[in-house]
């Protein structure tokens, strides 16, 4: 009886186990954010040895420029349309912000297009004062091609409408591609350097050699509403992950106030190639003789940011 009192109790435990069965749950990883990584990676090619042929410089004619003088009923395509010019040209090379406010009386200077069918100028052509430095090449994983570097003007006075073209060659010296490009300021200031980038966006697969010829370059003969009386006064960078950071204040040193001011971050690597640059416009461009915030971020296009620069240009009001 016993033996058989034991037995039932047994049972009786099992069947009122049924269904309670319960096994730990299998952990579930943590979700991870997911990590941007640069868009783009250096090239072989961007290594700091000097690459052949040698840059080299074009020359250009230095023409008188044109000046013209606002009238009333004047627009900017119909002063563009009088000159034989696009109105974006006109635009570019006053610097106007917004081309509905021409001033009575406001000089502009009439930029000079290419009119290569029509011979070649009177003037005696001279050397351009500037010089390339810098340069490096990344590629980006949709198999585009950044070529940056930055113009150094020795001219001994500003200069404007600074064009820079990039060549790519084979081993036989054949032109693979050719693209050109504006440097990122209106104006390259006596003694500065001023960056530039140019995209090939469908580059051969591979290439020998490059060249770099800069285009154009004319003396600064009239500022306009271009305000140059903005300096850097204090200044911070340092590297936030993948971006590198820079803060400080821009003083309007100036008697006009700014209406807008624009700060430019170059970067450098060891080798003092151009990594990056951002341009980055203020919230409130400082009064005359105040002071504003600014603050930049950027993403290096390769290397580690070793140096870099700080720049400001603007326009006042008039």
């Amino acid at each position: 009886m016993r033996v058989l009192f034991v037995s039932l109790f047994v049972t009786a435990l099992l069947l009122c186990g049924c269904g309670q069965v319960i096994t730990a749950p299998t952990p579930t990883p943590a979700a991870t954010a997911p990590v941007n990584l640069p868009a783009v990676t250096p090239r072989p090619t961007s290594t700091p040895a000097p690459a052949t042929p040698a840059p080299t410089f074009l020359t250009t004619a230095t023409a008188t420029p044109v000046i013209y003088t606002v009238q009333a009923g004047d627009t900017l395509i119909g002063i563009a349309e009088q000159y034989g010019i696009s109105a974006e040209a006109l635009q570019e090379a006053n610097a106007i912000l917004d081309p509905r406010r021409l001033q009575l009386g406001q000089e502009l200077v009439i930029p000079r297009e290419d009119h290569s069918s029509e011979g070649p100028p009177t003037s005696t052509p001279t050397p351009l004062p500037f010089e390339v430095k810098g340069l490096g090449f990344y590629e980006t994983p949709a198999g585009s091609l950044w070529c940056l570097g930055e113009v150094e003007n020795t001219s001994g006075r500003a200069i404007e409408r600074v064009q820079v073209e990039v060549s790519l060659y084979d081993e036989q010296d054949k032109v693979l591609a050719t693209e050109s490009a504006f440097v990122a300021l209106g104006i390259v200031p006596q003694g500065g350097k001023v960056p530039f980038a140019i995209l090939f966006a469908n580059p051969p697969t591979s290439f020998a050699k490059y060249q770099v010829v800069t285009l154009s370059g004319d003396p600064v003969t009239y500022l306009g509403n271009r305000y140059l009386d903005l300096t850097i006064t204090e200044q911070q960078g340092e590297s936030e992950g993948y971006y590198f950071s820079v803060e400080g204040l821009v003083k309007n040193t100036g008697q006009a106030d700014a209406e807008t001011a624009a700060v430019l971050v170059t970067a450098y690597d060891a080798h003092g190639r151009v990594t990056g640059f951002r341009q980055a416009d203020l919230e409130n461009a400082p009064a005359a003789g105040e002071s504003a915030p600014f603050q930049v971020n950027l993403l290096p296009f390769g290397g580690t940011v070793v140096t870099y620069a700080v720049q400001v240009q603007g326009t006042h009001l008039e």
